[in-house]
């Protein structure tokens, strides 16, 4: 199994350095969680835990890859989703959704996200996203 983790570490980094992945969460907790495989498989991972710095980080950096948590029924990870949109289009956007929360699911795929994820989010599920995100995605 160590192999498959291998093989995946070594396609996270390119040639210009390890792919960077945004992933914005409040909660500090989900933000680890949800981190911790990227950084497993040699991604550079950006954790945000406020919209704020979110955003900034965006200015910032160019990410191949980005998961928003929508936070909250408010949705302000949306404000998130119209950065990466206008300083950082087109990257793979992944929402993390509440549970039966389709009103802000569609609205997130409106303003460009490329898909969602029903909350909890497992390490499993993740390690889908990275691998359908490497295989989706031209080595440089």
């Amino acid at each position: 199994m160590r192999e498959g983790f291998r093989q995946l570490e070594e396609e996270a980094y390119t040639g210009l350095g390890p792919r960077k992945v945004l992933i914005f969460d409040e909660d500090t907790e989900e933000l680890a969680q949800y981190a911790e495989p990227f950084e497993n498989q040699g991604f550079e991972v950006h954790k945000c835990a406020s919209v704020e710095s979110a955003m900034r980080c965006v200015e910032r950096e160019a990410f191949d890859l980005a998961l928003v948590d929508q936070d909250s029924p408010a949705f302000e990870g949306r404000r998130v989703i119209r950065h990466l949109v206008r300083y950082n289009f087109p990257v793979p956007l992944i929402v993390l959704a509440r549970p039966g929360d389709e009103r802000s699911c569609q609205q997130a795929l409106e303003l460009g996200a490329t898909e969602y994820l029903e909350k909890p989010v497992s390490s499993a599920e993740l390690n889908g996203v990275i691998k359908k995100f490497l295989e989706s995605s031209p080595g440089e």
